[in-house]
């Protein structure tokens, strides 16, 4: 089943949906529920997902261990010192 929908677009916008899918072969309005379709597909979870995935530490990382280097690195902060040094 399928809805029926009004949109309003800037001219812009409409030519060049109009342009693609002349060059696509499709309607208007089959573009635009393919291009709804593939946004939604794309989740900003799905895409952190796959960027972490694809993520490969350098090797000079390789043997640390993640929480014990942050803290190293919190540990010399010279900023963080100086904010927990000063009086509450």
């Amino acid at each position: 089943m399928m809805h029926r929908t009004q949109i309003y677009l800037q001219d812009d916008l409409y030519e060049q949906l109009k342009r693609r899918s002349l060059a696509w072969n499709i309607s208007i309005s089959e573009l635009i529920r393919r291009s709804v379709v593939k946004d939604l597909l794309n989740t900003p979870i799905d895409e952190a997902r796959l960027f972490f995935e694809q993520l490969v530490p350098l090797e000079s990382f390789a043997d640390v261990e993640p929480e014990s280097f942050v803290r190293e690195l919190r540990d010399k902060s010279r900023l963080l010192r100086e904010k927990n040094d000063q009086p509450t």
